[in-house]
């Protein structure tokens, strides 16, 4: 095993520990506090959608007769419902958490921990569509919750989700139904939310009909609105009271939340979790909005079924029906818009990176705009938009994997920090640097993937850059370093030809390669790259067609929003190795096995169309 591999065994090694270590001190702590909470009423939301605004209206409108803890944002694993429970005073008379049910056991640990007097289930769906734990396990999973209820205790439960209808109706216990269907208890009559009007319900209970006016935006808060008043409800409040106190409470951060700019810009940060179907609700928010303009920026789409190929091109489409002007952010953006016609590609735009969308944004949009923003705070955080345009943040990362929003987050504004990225290429307010070398007539750049450091320099994964070097050795070209990476001139069959090797992760290359050599250029483009699927000594060449799987041609292909240029996919596979790929990407390669790679290499340039 070499050094390189052994210290990411290690590290890898020593994060497991870390997480574990957190694991075990928020569920002891937890369980130390149990005793000490047994005046509390908890209250315990659940459901594929709605959870965080329920439980921050059934909060906000506990708080207003007694003290109150709740899951803070959307933390609901059992790590985070161990912190909250850990958390609870003395003087808390209620205690609201969020929990999580979208896999097999997600209850367990918080049922240990608390024992539910009210439980409220919003809806069920398919979650991580490609789990495999279908809706009857995720239903299953999720009605633990109100099946762990005392006799007293009261379940909360959509009426309109057929799902769930059923279960409720077979289960032994106190029920307040709520939704638009007969039988409801807190029936739904009328559901109002035009932009820039908020959200307003008509709702029957007790024989009697009563307006609801919130702060709300969009008629699908309508259910989370119906069960926090059924929680008030639930513990003795007065309707009256509750819908008078509801009118006091904002919106959840990132759900349906309106954030209005210095500058007449208006957006709607949809942007904690973009599920595909979840997508129609915010569409109809826009649909249904008077504005002068109304803009959507889209961000990376999860749990659905189909090939990202066909779905975000027709996501594309069914969104220019509604917007104005309509972008897609992030590694599938060219997907959305590969499609689009000569008139579509007028109000489309797609960007690999969030701060080229950044500065177009800055350049197009103007007072009184309406935008929403819909992504995943994991992958997308596209609340940068909104803060950059008053104060130019330093933070561009394009996944950190902190499921967190940007607000909390010291990174934001820090530009000391490692990742601060300020090059000429973003400072001068183009979405496109000039190319950084002089790229001549030559018919062919040959652009190897690697990652720079010389760790990683005889990894399976910088076959790229192994090529590339055994390519100048042999012609003894000499390496000019650039801001961006290397760069060279060689001949190849008598002709001119550039060689680079961008400074950039192999998965985030593609806007780097871009800045070097201009999108102009990327036709000329032959990217050599390593292929786990194929054995050392063999290699593929193609022009066009997907990313396999790499997500350094994915970046690529993201970055110039085209596929059409040449691959020299060279094998790295050890014959007769059947472990996965990420055991084998920072493996080194033999010398015997560089010799192969070098000569597969010089193969495929041979096979190059002319």
């Amino acid at each position: 095993m070499t050094i390189s591999a052994l210290t990411n065994r290690i590290m890898a090694l020593v994060a497991t520990i870390r997480w574990r270590t957190e694991v075990v001190t928020s569920l002891g702590l937890a369980l130390m506090r149990r005793p000490f909470t047994g005046k509390v009423e908890f209250v315990a939301i659940t459901g594929s959608a709605g959870k965080t605004t329920t439980k921050d209206l059934s909060a906000g409108l506990l708080s207003c007769v007694g003290a109150v803890t709740k899951t803070q944002q959307s933390s609901n694993d059992s790590v985070m419902v161990a912190r909250t429970i850990a958390s609870i005073r003395r003087k808390d008379r209620y205690a609201v958490l969020e929990v999580s049910g979208g896999e097999s056991g997600a209850m367990d640990w918080p049922l240990r921990l608390f024992k539910p007097r009210i439980a409220v289930v919003t809806l069920f769906q398919r979650e991580h569509a490609r789990s495999g734990f279908g809706l009857e396990d995720i239903a299953n999973e999720k009605f633990r919750l109100v099946n762990a209820l005392p006799e007293n205790g009261t379940a909360i439960l959509n009426i309109d989700d057929p799902l769930l209808r059923q279960r409720g109706e077979e289960w032994d216990g106190n029920v307040i139904w709520v939704g638009w269907s007969e039988g409801a208890h807190l029936r739904l009559l009328e559901c109002k939310s035009a932009w820039p009007q908020p959200l307003t319900l008509r709702v029957a209970y007790d024989g009697e009909q009563f307006a609801v006016p919130t702060r709300l935006y969009g008629e699908h808060l309508a259910l989370s609105v119906l069960c926090a008043l059924a929680v008030a409800l639930a513990t003795g409040m007065e309707l009256p009271v509750a819908i008078a106190n509801l009118q006091t409470l904002e919106p959840s951060e990132g759900r349906m939340q309106v954030v209005t700019r210095s500058d007449g810009v208006t957006f709607v940060r949809d942007d904690w979790k973009a599920p595909y179907w979840s997508l129609d609700a915010p569409m109809a928010f826009i649909r249904d909005a008077a504005a002068p303009r109304k803009v959507m920026v889209i961000g990376t789409l999860s749990d659905y079924s189909r090939s990202a190929s066909k779905l975000y091109p027709q996501v594309a489409e069914k969104a220019l029906e509604i917007a104005d002007l309509v972008i897609f952010v992030g590694t599938h953006a060219y997907r959305a818009i590969k499609r689009a016609t000569a008139e579509q590609r007028e109000r489309l735009r797609g960007f690999s990176e969030l701060r080229q969308a950044s500065m177009y944004l800055s350049d197009v949009l103007r007072p009184g705009d309406l935008v929403l923003l819909k992504g995943s705070s994991r992958v997308d955080h596209l609340v940068r938009l909104i803060f950059d345009r008053e104060d130019p943040i330093a933070c561009w990362q394009v996944r950190c994997g902190k499921s967190q929003f940007c607000t909390s987050c010291p990174r934001l504004y820090d530009f000391t920090l490692a990742g601060s990225d300020t090059s000429s290429a973003l400072v001068d307010g183009t979405d496109e640097a000039l190319p950084a070398i002089p790229l001549g007539d030559g018919r062919f750049i040959l652009v190897g993937l690697g990652n720079p450091g010389d760790k990683y320099r005889l990894t399976r994964h910088n076959a790229g850059h192994l090529a590339l070097d055994a390519f100048a050795q042999q012609q003894d070209i000499t390496w000019q370093q650039t801001a961006e990476g290397q760069v060279a001139e060689g001949l190849l069959e008598g002709e001119r030809v550039v060689l680079v090797k961008p400074a950039a992760a192999i998965n985030h290359s593609g806007s780097t390669i871009l800045r070097m050599l201009g999108s102009e250029e990327l036709a000329r483009v032959v990217l050599v790259h390593d292929d786990m699927d194929l054995e050392v000594g063999t290699m593929k060449v193609r022009r066009g067609g997907g990313d396999g799987g790499h997500l350094g041609v994915r970046s690529m292909i993201a970055a110039g929003q085209t596929q059409d240029f040449c691959r020299i996919r060279l094998g790295v596979r050890p014959p007769g190795d059947v472990r996965k790929s990420w055991q084998l990407v920072h493996q080194s390669l033999s010398e015997r096995e560089q010799q192969q790679l070098v000569a597969a290499f010089e193969a495929g340039l041979q096979q190059l169309p002319v």
